[in-house]
């Protein structure tokens, strides 16, 4: 008999976070730390681009109003980068407006969610394993009375 094979890791993620909302950042720094991730973060568009190209992350988690301009111009930035041509970008908003969504699409955002999200929503995209109708189907089903 072979020797057991020990569990195999689940692969750490790098994970930057674009948020003016200090206290948001440091939740969803701790919750993707404790979940494994590496994670890096900027407090605003100015400096988003320079630490994304330096840190060069899986994915990327960028709050569509931010002080020094729409989230869709940081997006459209990260997007014009050869470093960051893997990275999966979602924006994320408390804006019901349709035109926010849109300029998000537009400029390259893989999908845009509403605040607040969940931990395992958040989780599932770090991994993945969301195309853009499953994460639809979460999120709506999220946003229910009694959903999760």
């Amino acid at each position: 008999m072979g020797k057991p094979q020990p569990q195999q890791q689940k692969q750490r993620a790098s994970v930057l976070i674009i948020d003016d909302g200090l206290d948001h950042v440091r939740s969803l720094a701790l919750l993707f730390e404790t979940m494994g991730h590496r994670v890096e973060y900027a407090i605003n568009g100015t400096t988003a681009v320079g630490i994304a190209t330096r840190f060069r992350p899986d994915i990327i988690f960028l709050d569509l109003l931010l002080p020094d301009g729409h989230g869709a111009k940081v997006c459209a930035a990260l997007r014009s980068c050869a470093e960051l041509g893997t990275a999966r970008i979602f924006g994320i908003t408390a804006s019901g407006r349709m035109t926010d969504l849109q300029k998000a699409l537009d400029a390259g955002c893989d999908d845009v969610l509403r605040k607040p999200v969940s931990a395992d929503t958040f989780e599932r995209l770090i991994e993945g394993g969301m195309c853009r109708k499953t994460l639809r189907d979460l999120l709506f089903k999220e946003r229910e009375p009694g959903g999760k």
